[in-house]
Formats: C-alpha cells, sequence, structure tokens
C-alpha cells in the first residue's frame, strides 16, 4: 500500500508552522491564561494549546480505526513511520532551547546528511541490486 507523503508532509508542516508561530508569539507558561472571545465564548491559550495535541491525538485514533474499518490494520510498526516518530521526538528535544546552538546540533547536522546521503540511496540502490540480480536468477531458471 502506498503512502501519501504529501499529506504527511502537510500535517508535519502544520504543526510545525504552528509551534513556530506559537514560540514567534512569544508564548510562555504564564500565558496560559490569556483569553479571547470566539463566538462568544471565552477560549483561553491553554485551550488552544490542549487542543492542538488533543485534536492530533484523537485524528491519530480516528485513522486506526478507519484502517481497521477497511481491513487496512497494521501487523507490526512500519520501520518508515518508526523513523518518523523518532525523529520526531528527537526534533521536539530542541524547542526551547534557547538562541544558542541547539544540544547536539552538529550530530543533528551530521544525521539529517546521512539520511539524505546515505540512508535513502543506500536502501534504493540495495533494493534495485537484489531485484537486478533476482531478476537474473528467474531469467536463467537458477
Amino acid at each position: 500500500m502506498k503512502t501519501d507523503w504529501n499529506l504527511v508532509r502537510d500535517m508535519l508542516d502544520a504543526a510545525i508552522d504552528t509551534c513556530e508561530r506559537i514560540e514567534a508569539a512569544g508564548y510562555t507558561e504564564s500565558d496560559r491564561d490569556a483569553v479571547i472571545d470566539v463566538n462568544g465564548q471565552a477560549v483561553s491559550v491553554q485551550d488552544f494549546l490542549a487542543s492542538a495535541w488533543t485534536a492530533s491525538e484523537n485524528l491519530r485514533y480516528k485513522i486506526i480505526r478507519s484502517r481497521h474499518e477497511n481491513d487496512v490494520d497494521l501487523a507490526y510498526v512500519p520501520e518508515t513511520a518508526r523513523i518518523l516518530v523518532a525523529m520526531a521526538q528527537a526534533a521536539a528535544e530542541t524547542i526551547g532551547t534557547g538562541e544558542q546552538e541547539p544540544p547536539a546540533a552538529n550530530d543533528i547536522r551530521k544525521l539529517v546528511s546521512w539520511f539524505h546521503d546515505h540512508a535513502a540511496p543506500g536502501i534504493k540502490r540495495a533494493i534495485e541490486t537484489r531485484r537486478h540480480k533476482g531478476s537474473d536468477r528467474t531469467e536463467t531458471g537458477e
């Protein structure tokens, strides 16, 4: 089954853009009780924040239920999903680290380069090599 990577990218971009805008607004913990009126209802910063993560969690469960209803349950967590989650968790640890260089910045850059320059190309090359050798065996009857 194929993955709609543009949709995944849109989801992550929306989360990143929102977090960036929250930080740019100068948010601190003491701002949680700041309130605005939304359609006659008082809505606090904490309401918005909690809604942002709970809506995302709820969406996750809706996707899981939908997969189940369509008989596309996951028998295991795909390796690509594990990569995405692990990198998102690592990225989350850099939030709020201050104006200085983030912790392990050099290692972050090295890993990003490794992903681009080695991981994906290496995997692709290994698969292509194996399949090419497999097609030789099939053609020769080995």
